[in-house]
């Protein structure tokens, strides 16, 4: 597995704390990728909603508990 620069996967928003505004992305492949407001890029937290389909770029750094974390969030509009 290759763990040096960004990686990119598609998945749903799993968990979001508005409060904290940070949340999870679970992959399609099962992998969970914690986000915060930096990689929103403009996106209104209000707009935010569990299972919105979403592009992530992610790199391997560890956050909390997890050992993947998002650069960039874009939306999936269907």
């Amino acid at each position: 597995m290759q763990t040096e620069g960004v990686h990119t996967a598609r998945g749903k928003i799993w968990r979001w704390n508005r409060k904290r505004a940070t949340g999870i992305v679970e992959s399609t492949t099962g992998y969970q990728i914690w986000f915060g407001l930096d990689s929103l890029r403009g996106r209104k937290l209000d707009d935010i909603n569990l299972g919105d389909v979403v592009d992530v770029e992610y790199e391997f750094a560890q956050q909390d508990s997890h050992d993947r974390r998002a650069v960039l969030i874009t939306w999936v509009e269907s």
